[in-house]
């Protein structure tokens, strides 16, 4: 269990690292030149929400059991499957890879503190 509550908090701070990229540098995640303003705009529109979001799924499973920490880990894991698709049409290999291993991670936690 231990293993996997590390591996779930990695998984999250690392989400937490690519949300906080996406909105100080977001052309070192879409490979554009310079940045548009919309750019810009999405990029920290996805870091308001990826932060809180990486923050309880990293945070809740090492405090807390049950139903509640469940449905973070839940909302976390949707959030990556949501990131996987997104690389799956830009063909993203190493989004797609990063977010499934943090799908996993996320619904194996949610089930073993459920």
């Amino acid at each position: 269990m231990t293993v996997l509550l590390v591996a779930n908090t990695v998984a999250a701070v690392a989400g937490i690292v690519f949300a906080v990229l996406g909105g100080v540098r977001p052309a070192s995640l879409s490979d554009s030149g310079t940045p548009s303003g919309g750019e810009r705009f999405y990029g920290w529109m996805y870091a308001v929400r990826g932060v809180p979001l990486g923050v309880a799924a990293a945070v809740a499973p090492l405090a807390w059991t049950g139903p509640a920490v469940t449905l973070v880990l839940l909302a976390a894991a949707a959030a990556q499957v949501g990131d996987a698709a997104i690389g799956v049409t830009h063909r993203k290999w190493t989004m797609i890879a990063g977010a499934s291993v943090a799908t996993a991670l996320h619904v194996a936690t949610a089930v073993a503190v459920a």
